[in-house]
Parts: C-alpha cells; structure tokens; sequence
C-alpha cells in the first residue's frame, strides 16, 4: 500500500505543479509588465522588418477570456509620412479546437482606423508597396512527396464589426461608417454604411457650363447602404445575394433608390442574375450578365455582356447628372436591349424604345468606340425604323426648356418615319437618313457644328406637299434640293434679337426646285435664296433661261401666317447664252436627234416583223388550201 500511496501523492503533487505553473504563466500574461516587454518586443521586430516607424500605445491580453485588444497604433512610410493608425483593434477567440486544427474568431472588432495610400502616378511605386514585399510569400522548396502533407488550419470567423474607417487613395476617399458581417462556417449577413467622396481639387467640369450636367469624377460624395447575404461554402467561389442598395449623391444628381442584384464571383469571372435597379421613376430590370475581370498576368482583358435589359425609363431622373435640358422630361419611355463591351467598346443590340399607347416607336442598334481617348471617343447608331404619330412629336418637344419654333408645320407633316443614323464625335454630331412624313419624304443629312455653332446640311426630295406644310393654298407638290445654314450661338443670335426682334431662325438658305406648281401653273429650274435675320427673312426667287432670266423678291415674319407673303413685282433680264448652256443645248439636241434615230429604226423593225407574220400566214393558208384539194380527188378516185 506504501508504494500506492506515495504514487498518488507523487501525481498530485505533479498536478499541483502543473497548475501552479499554468495559473502563474496566465497570471503573468495578463500583468501589465509582462505585456508591455511582449510589446517592445513586437514594435521592435516590426520596424526592423518594415525599415520603418511603427508604435503600439498599449495591448491587453485577456488569456482566461480568450481575448486580445489592441490600442493606437501607427506605422509611417519610408517618408515618414501617417500610413496606417488604428485607435482600437480587437480579437475574440475560440481555442478549444486548435488541437482539431480549427481555430474559431468569435468577434474582430477595428474602430477608428485611418490609412492614407499614395501613387502619385501609373510608373511611380506606391507608398505601401514596402509593406507588400516584406510581407511577400517566399517560393515554396520542393516538397518531399514521401511525407504527408500537413493540414492546414481552418478558420471559423463568427462575426466581424468595422466603425468609423477611412482610407484615402490619392484623389479617392472612402469613409465606413459601420459594418457589421455575421454568420459561420462560410454564409453570412452583411450591412454597412459607407461614403465615396473624390476631389481633385479642381474646378467641376460644369463650371460656367449651365448646359453640362454635374456627374464629375473628380468629384462625388456618395452616401451608401447595402445589405447581403455571403455564401462562401464553395472553394474558389463567392456568391452574394444583394438584397438592398441605396446611393445618393445629392450635388451630383445620383439616385439609386434601390439595387437587388444576385452576384457570384467564380476566379476572374463575375455572373450576375435578376439585377434590379430603380431610380425616383425609372425601374430596369437585366436578366443575367457576365463579366470577365482583367489580369495583366494572364493578358485577359476586360469584357462584359448582358441578356435582355427591359424597363421603363424617365430621362428625368438622370438630368441633373448628365443632362439639365432633360429636367422636364417626364414622358415615360419603355425600354429593351442588350448590352456587351470591353475596356474600349460599349455595344447596344436590339435597342427599342418607345410609349406605351405605342404612338413613338424606335428599332436602333449602336456602339460607343475610343472609350479611352477623349478626343476620339465616337457615338454611332442606325435606327432601323422610328415611327412617331401625330400628337407625339409635339408632346415630345414640349418636355424641352426651348423655344418652340415652326411647330405648326411640324403638326402639318402628320405621322412621320425615320430610317437613318447618327455619329456624335467630340464638338459635331451628325444626322442622315429619309424622313417620311403623310405629306411627302425627304432625305436629309445635317450636322452641329459644335466649335462654331451652327447648323449646316442639306436636303432633297422628288414629291414634297410644300403648300400643305406652310400653309400656302396656291403651291402644289414640289421637287427640289436644298443647302441650309442656321446659327444657334446663344450670344450672337440673342445679340441680334436684341436689336431687331423677331422669332425667326437666323440663318441661311439655297435651294433649287426642279418641278413645282403654282396656282396650277408648273415651274421648273427655279433658284430659292433665303436670308433671315431673326426678325424678317427675304429671298429672290429665279428661274433661268437659255436667252433670259425671270425673278422676283419676297419677305415674311412669321412662319406661321405665309399668308401674308409679300412678293415685289417680277424682273426679266436678258442675256447671252453661255458656253454651258450651248453645250447643253447641243447635247439636247444630240439626245432628241438619237431619240427620233431610235424611234424610227423601232417602227421599221416593227412593220418588219409585221410582214414576216403575213407572209408566214398567207403560205400557210396556201399550204392549207392544196391539201384540202387532194383531199377532194382522193376521195372521187378512191372507189375506183
């Protein structure tokens, strides 16, 4: 029994010892002294590793209660400039299962941070590329295949909340106000709020540019909240539910209401289903999308494509960021078309837009090139087909700040189509195409002469119901060309309104009318010029002759009572003929010469064919009449 009882008093004694040590071990991790040495200690191996600055005001290690906190710290960069300060930091920890190769974080807490990152341009390294390199993987030895490898540490993260974090990178800010992620074993619930802010310290490209809308890189001050949930069960795989998105940016004129989206980020690519974005009025749907992110390593590009994007769509609520003169839009439009592009290119397929009562109806296709260079960046589309009805062309105009000039011409032309294109490239956007309306078509092409502010194009049609548009009784259909030039500078024409008055458009107008009819009476080769002022437009009218030439004057102004049209008396004059009016004459005469040649060589070999006929048809009735008389004899000499 002796040797049993001095065994047991042996393992006690042992026990004793062990606990003594453990329980004088954490007693001397949580003394103050203890951890400040453990503290020196790490600063000390950090800026020596970091060739830097770095201090820790304080820690406090919890060992009983598993938990680590950390107080002020800061690390500076090479040029000693505030990289990094943190004013709290904190770990809550699980390790009763270490020994299962499982470590479980119950809670990461970090309020207070502050990181400023610095790249003053795309050759120069960045201020915590240091921090990069000393902390770099270094390449891994060959592994001996004859040893089983060991396993590696799972991580079990429960929740983790962020407060009052801001990092600023060059010209970009971004604050976070709270964050809080919670969940385990990899599915989790996210909300935050946080705010994007840009400023490049200079003016905004709106500046002084009433007509230029607000959105402005350089400077935004976003306010975002979100909520998702995160599944990353999967390996290589991150999927987010985006149940709920608000942006604003109330100077800019961003207003996202709302954004629901599923997303799943798979390696370098990002799929995307069941996107809804909503806006004050406008609300779009995208079916699915894909994107591939770009990798220099690997030379991938970017790229992306979207399925069906359908919805409804007020050109309201993007005014102020894009455009102001859309401030009054408020017709609703329907939406529908897909989208694909890369870093240089953004196509647009199947676009249709239109109303719901479909009195304005548009098939287009387009693409945006040169999204890298400002100066070449190049907008073009086809419309393939766009009908508006009446009443919608007026409807339309009406939701523009402009002055309604001509409108009842416009209301004359009835339904009207359009199949053509147009190119917007930086300071001209040109427009081409035919254009039916219910009194005639018309091909077109015009451009906007940004730099110079003008618009200068021509027109032509066969058959055009002239009369009927300006409301002149007396004019038939006519056919005829046309060179125009209108000014649209703001200070040049309101300098003139100013001097002279008026409503009429300032500019200039050549034209000359092949075939018209006036007051049943047709004109053909007549020369139209017209010159307004704004408030009084005057034109001659010519019609030019081989020997002499018949024009008159006349002036209006007001398009819309034509009727009032003065005309001076008409003016002949008398001239020589002109070399190339002789010439045309004698290719005229050369022309009816061989039309006549032609018309007679048409009647003989007419009247050739005629007497071929008859003559085939009188031997055939020779032929005919012989056979009936043998006929005849055979049948009186057959009996015999």
């Amino acid at each position: 029994m002796k040797p049993l009882r001095l065994a047991f008093k042996l393992l006690a004694a042992f026990l004793l010892l062990v606990v003594l040590l453990v329980g004088a071990g954490v007693v001397l991790v949580n003394t103050k002294a203890f951890q400040q040495r453990v503290l020196r200690q790490t600063t000390q191996m950090l800026s020596e590793r970091l060739q830097t600055q770095v201090s820790i005001d304080s820690v406090d290690i919890r060992f009983m209660a598993q938990q680590l906190r950390l107080y002020g710290l800061h690390v500076a960069d090479q040029q000693q400039r505030p990289l990094l300060t943190v004013r709290q930091a904190g770990v809550d920890v699980d390790i009763s299962e270490l020994l299962g190769i499982k470590f479980t974080i119950k809670d990461v807490e970090l309020s207070g941070a502050r990181a400023l990152l610095l790249k003053p341009s795309k050759d120069s390294v960045s201020n915590f590329q240091f921090i990069i390199d000393a902390f770099k993987k270094q390449p891994k030895a060959k592994r001996d295949t004859t040893v089983a490898p060991r396993k590696r540490i799972q991580f079990d993260i429960h929740s983790v909340r962020l407060n009052d974090i801001q990092v600023t990178y060059n010209q970009l800010s971004l604050q976070l106000a709270q964050a809080l992620i919670k969940g385990r074993k990899g599915k989790y619930q996210a909300q935050a709020q946080l705010q994007l802010a840009t400023d490049n310290h200079k003016p905004r490209k709106n500046a002084g540019k009433p007509k230029r809308g607000f959105f402005d890189v350089g400077h935004l001050n976003v306010t975002c909240h979100f909520k998702a949930a995160i599944d990353a069960t999967e390996k290589d795989t991150l999927r987010f539910n985006l149940s709920e998105l608000q942006a604003r940016d109330s100077i800019t004129g961003i207003d996202i209401r709302n954004l629901q989206a599923q997303v799943r980020l798979a390696g370098k690519k990002l799929l995307l289903n069941n996107v809804q974005v909503q806006q004050k009025h406008t609300q779009l749907h995208i079916a699915h999308a894909a994107m591939q992110l770009p990798s220099k390593r690997d030379s991938i590009p970017l790229s992306f494509s979207t399925g069906p994007i359908a919805g409804t769509v007020y050109l309201q609520d993007i005014s102020r960021a894009f455009a102001p003169v859309l401030s009054k839009f408020t017709l609703p439009l329907q939406l529908s078309c897909t989208m694909s592009g890369n870093q240089d290119v953004l196509s647009f397929r199947q676009v249709k837009v239109g109303t719901a009562d479909k009195r304005l109806s548009i098939a287009a296709t387009g693409d945006i090139t040169n999204l890298k260079s400002k100066e070449k960046l190049t907008v073009l589309f086809h419309v393939n087909r766009m009908t508006a009805k009446s009443g919608i062309k007026e409807r339309i105009i009406s939701q523009f700040p402009v002055k309604r000039l001509m409108m009842a011409q416009l209301h004359n032309l009835g339904n009207i189509s359009y199949v053509g294109s147009f190119r917007v490239i930086r300071k001209e956007e040109r427009f081409w195409g035919t254009l039916g309306t219910a009194v005639g078509s018309l091909k077109f092409q015009f451009w906007l002469d940004e730099r110079n502010k003008y618009v200068v194009g021509n027109a032509s049609t066969r058959k055009l119901h002239f009369g009927k548009v300006m409301g002149m009784k007396d004019v038939g259909p006519l056919a005829a060309k046309a060179d125009f030039k209108i000014d649209i500078s703001k200070p040049r024409t309101a300098a003139m309104r100013r001097k002279l008055g008026g409503k009429l458009p300032i500019g200039a107008v050549n034209a000359t009318i092949d075939d018209c009819s006036y007051k049943g009476v047709h004109v053909r080769n007549v020369a139209v010029i017209v010159n307004s002022n704004g408030a009084e437009a005057t034109g001659d009218v010519i019609q030019r002759g081989n020997w002499r030439d018949i024009s008159c004057s006349f002036s209006f102004t007001d398009t819309n009572q034509m009727h009032k049209l003065k005309v001076s008396r008409g003016r002949m004059k008398f001239h020589k003929m002109s070399d190339e009016a002789k010439q045309a004459k004698r290719e005229r005469k050369e022309a009816r010469k061989a039309e006549r040649q032609a018309k007679r060589e048409a009647k003989k070999a007419e009247k050739a064919a005629k007497k071929a006929e008859k003559s085939k048809k009188s031997r055939f009735c020779f032929f005919s009449a012989n056979y009936l008389q043998l006929s005849n004899i055979f049948r009186i000499f057959a009996p015999i």
